[in-house]
């Protein structure tokens, strides 16, 4: 696949920010984020054929609607002050980009793709290497057929799962009816939550470049996870509710995980697995469900060789019992200090395990249920969502297309990644792709 970028701008509001609004502060929970992008790409094929004209019409709508769209998010035109703990809303700009691809679009989406040549399709190749003062950078990549793959980094550090779609649904819905039909973020987090002095307990991220990495896409479709449900059903003691597909899927990735360190150890170690939490409406905070920013908290999930049976059912139960905990802990959060709190410990039971090397650390995070299938920039739904590779061991969970399959991106060490592989349960419940 040729990815050749033919212009690179940067995209600045179409009205510039009130100077009153020129600094926006970031939350503990912001402090709290990784130093990474997130990244996605949406594919949408070419519906007849398009004359030249119709294509650069195209580009220009989706140029001008993102222009409009940062009026309203003013902040990811900015740049990120690392020390301030605060963005600098100059509308110095997004990054934009245009590239051409050869080929056609649906068949490449045919094709048993090499997910690492997925990041050819956003612009920073590398999410960690990459991280700068940038907020926003975008690629537009049309193929010879007219369709279009556009991939987008957000930085992690002003934005969550949440935001990252609310902003790209914003953009495609400025795109298609206009800005009047988007909806304005808010941006208090960073007074109902301010910055505290987090003793450098955010999420950790690797230094390196992170070549020794490999991303694969493991899929698990409908009649999979009901397989994976019968399989809990047999240990049903081990399991106090109806795990969901997430969990399931979570769970038995975990349990492959830990045969991986069984593997190179050559025996059962702690696990430690950690699943981004989404609190929104969960707290008694009063916090506005349109809020722009990090909004979640970790669950930690433990797994002990000599306290739990390794099996499945008992994986399953872990976890399900490990998101009760924190959907509790969330509901009885009243006030800040609170939730900051409960964030700083969850942190620094992380950092501690990793400094003293007791436990295996399975980072997961999933955006499954978001609606960003239904994103329509004007010219239909996209065919397929992706992820990208990442230079980080980590495990990101997805819808598939149909919305009751999940698409598990795992990004591991290669030599980690052919052991995950040869797995029996990974090979035995995973779709042929």
């Amino acid at each position: 696949m040729e990815v050749r970028v033919i212009s690179k701008n940067l995209i600045k509001p179409s009205v510039p920010t009130p100077n009153h609004l020129k600094t926006l502060k970031l939350s503990f929970i912001d402090q709290l984020a990784p130093a990474a992008f997130g990244s996605f790409i949406f594919y949408y094929p070419c519906n007849g054929d398009l004359t030249i004209s119709d294509k650069e019409a195209r580009l220009e709508r989706l140029e001008k609607s993102l222009s409009d769209t940062l009026t309203l998010f003013y902040p990811l035109a900015g740049r990120y002050i690392e020390d301030g703990d605060s963005i600098d809303c100059n509308d110095e700009g997004a990054e934009y980009l245009e590239a051409r691809v050869d080929g056609q679009l649906a068949r490449f989406l045919e094709q048993n793709r090499d997910d690492q040549q997925l990041n050819r399709l956003i612009p920073f190749e590398n999410e960690v290497v990459a991280f700068s003062q940038m907020v926003l950078a975008v690629q537009v990549n049309m193929f010879d057929c007219g369709g279009l793959a556009i991939g987008v980094c957000l930085s992690h550090k002003v934005a969550d799962g949440f935001v990252i779609f609310s902003f790209i649904e914003g953009w495609a819905r400025a795109c298609k009816v206009g800005l009047e039909e988007v909806v304005c973020p808010s941006f208090d987090m960073g007074i109902l939550l301010p910055a505290k002095d987090t003793d450098k307990f955010n999420i950790p991220v690797p230094e390196d470049d992170g070549a020794k990495m490999v991303t694969k896409r493991f899929v698990f479709n409908e009649g999979i996870i009901s397989k994976l449900k019968a399989k809990v059903t047999a240990g049903v003691s081990a399991v106090k509710r109806h795990p969901s597909r997430v969990e399931l899927v979570t769970a038995l990735i975990w349990k492959a995980r830990i045969r991986v360190a069984q593997a190179k150890h050559g025996h059962l170690r702690p696990s430690l697995l950690t699943l981004a939490y989404n609190f929104r409406g969960k707290t008694a905070i009063e916090i506005p469900k349109n809020a722009f920013g990090n909004l979640f908290k970790l669950v930690i999930a433990r797994y002990e060789p000599t306290e739990t049976r390794f099996e499945f059912p008992e994986l399953v139960g872990l976890l399900g019992d490990a998101i009760r905990r924190t959907t509790v802990e969330c509901s009885e959060t009243e006030s800040p200090d609170d939730l900051f709190s409960s964030a700083i410990n969850s942190m620094r039971e992380i950092h501690e395990s990793l400094a003293k090397m007791e436990a295996d650390i399975c980072v997961f995070t999933s955006v499954c249920r978001f609606p960003y299938y239904e994103i329509d920039f004007g010219w239909g739904k996209p065919a397929w969502v992706s992820s990208v590779h990442k230079p980080s061991d980590i495990v990101l969970m997805m819808d598939t297309k149909c919305g009751t399959g999940v698409e598990a991106w795992v990004s591991l060490e290669k030599k980690d990644m052919l052991l995950f592989q040869q797995d029996h349960d990974i090979m035995s419940f995973t779709s042929k792709l």
